[in-house]
């Protein structure tokens, strides 16, 4: 079966995601981890750089992980994980997966925005 969604942890903020369509064009396509859930990626990371790679018409290279993968804690930036510690990727796929998310169809590689969650950016 030929996986043709892909999901992220939240909702993109569109001043980030200027910030790095401006990086991207001279840095290429951005590289996302994402999890095999059977039907649909589960994007560990990279809200900001799909989005990105949505608006400019690049297609991502996604780095698939199957669902007993380890991933380190600190490769990420979420705060509630433990420092120093591994966790299996479908695990972190399952503590993502909600209604906040954004949602990609992907067709050839490239992505196309179907749901945008909220998202609200952290104060600092």
């Amino acid at each position: 079966m030929t996986i043709s969604t892909l999901c992220t942890i939240h909702g993109h903020n569109d001043a980030k995601v200027a910030r790095v369509m401006g990086e991207m064009q001279s840095l290429g396509a951005p590289v996302v981890r994402v999890v095999d859930c059977g039907d649909h990626y589960m994007a560990l990371e990279g809200v900001h750089r799909l989005e990105a790679a949505a608006r400019l018409g690049i297609a991502p290279n996604l780095i698939v992980l199957d669902q007993d993968e380890l991933v380190a804690a600190d490769s990420l930036d979420w705060q509630d994980l433990q420092s120093g510690e591994s966790y299996a990727a479908g695990e972190l796929a399952g503590e993502i997966n909600g209604d906040q998310r954004g949602c990609y169809s992907i067709d050839d590689g490239l992505l196309t925005l179907v749901f945008n969650g909220r998202f609200v950016p952290s104060e600092g």
